[in-house]
């Protein structure tokens, strides 16, 4: 994948976090600003992100700075958006990191949609709406990192079609993702699924969370599609000059609030190949899904 950058960010290089008051996103936060890199955490929650702020401070790192945001709520995506164009004027890398899973075994469109609207939908209105801030004369492009996870790969898809759609990522479209996550949602609405439908879930390796892992693999996938269409988009517009690397990645099995359970890695393995990616961005690497620093299967 070619050799890592050399260290081409300051003071002066702007990352914004989502979902950064705890867990991964907090720990991503924290190894970048220890890095010197000014660093914009966000949350839903503005007591927790403020908390969270506060305890990165005492930890000595400074260069930190809490904006509140929803990335379920369009409006407030706008008013972050304006908010660094007002602060910083431009940004050198987002990290989407923000993430939900359903809290219990009852899978009703009424729980499965807010994981949509913040896995996926969620995840693309904040691109799209922080993209025109990306930084044109970042050094080997700017960044953008979506945190996904192995559960959306391909081979746990059930429907051949679309594993078929998703498999040509030069050619996949917006549109064809959006009709992916769609049709699970309306196959939800319509209370005509059943386990294993959509996603083999027996297949996966680790813990088994039965339904609800269905619904956030599938989010997840959709995500993971999403990276490919923004690559083909924005990785190299001709003639402005301006390149985009944009990256997914699994962090791994990590021990967060997120899944409840012990046994995983530490927030700190977890953070890494969203940080490396993030600093090294390593050549050839854009659009491709990323794991232990290492490119692995869609």
């Amino acid at each position: 994948m070619g050799k890592e950058a050399e260290r081409w960010w300051s003071k002066d290089t702007v990352a914004v976090v989502t979902g950064a008051n705890k867990g991964i996103g907090f720990e991503i936060v924290r190894q970048l600003a220890k890095e010197g890199i000014t660093v914009v955490l966000t949350a839903r929650d503005a007591t927790r992100g403020e908390a969270a702020l506060e305890s990165l401070k005492s930890q000595g790192l400074h260069n930190v700075n809490f904006h509140p945001l929803d990335v379920a709520s369009q409006e407030s995506i706008l008013a972050l958006a304006q908010w660094l164009h007002n602060t910083y004027g431009r940004i050198n890398i987002l990290i989407n990191n923000a993430g939900i899973v359903i809290a219990d075994k009852d899978v009703t469109f009424e729980t499965v949609k807010p994981v949509f609207d913040t896995n996926y939908f969620g995840v693309k209105n904040v691109t799209k709406a922080l993209l025109p801030l990306l930084r044109d004369d970042t050094p080997g492009g700017a960044r953008v990192i979506v945190v996904a996870s192995s559960v959306g790969q391909l081979k746990y898809l059930e429907s051949k079609n679309y594993v078929k759609t998703f498999s040509d990522r030069e050619h996949l479209t917006e549109e064809s993702v959006d009709n992916f996550a769609n049709h699970y949602l309306k196959d939800i609405a319509n209370g005509s699924l059943k386990e294993g439908d959509w996603v083999d879930i027996s297949s996966m390796p680790g813990p088994k969370f039965g339904r609800p892992i269905e619904t956030y693999a599938v989010s997840k996938a959709a995500v993971i599609g999403f990276v490919s269409v923004l690559h083909n988009t924005f990785f190299y517009q001709p003639g402005s000059g301006k390149k985009i690397n944009i990256f997914s990645c699994c962090p791994g099995y990590v021990s967060t609030d997120i899944n409840t359970n012990s046994g995983g890695n530490s927030v700190e393995v977890g953070a890494d190949t969203p940080v490396w990616l993030a600093l090294h961005s390593p050549e050839g690497g854009s659009g491709k899904f990323w794991a232990e620093r290492k490119v692995i299967d869609f």
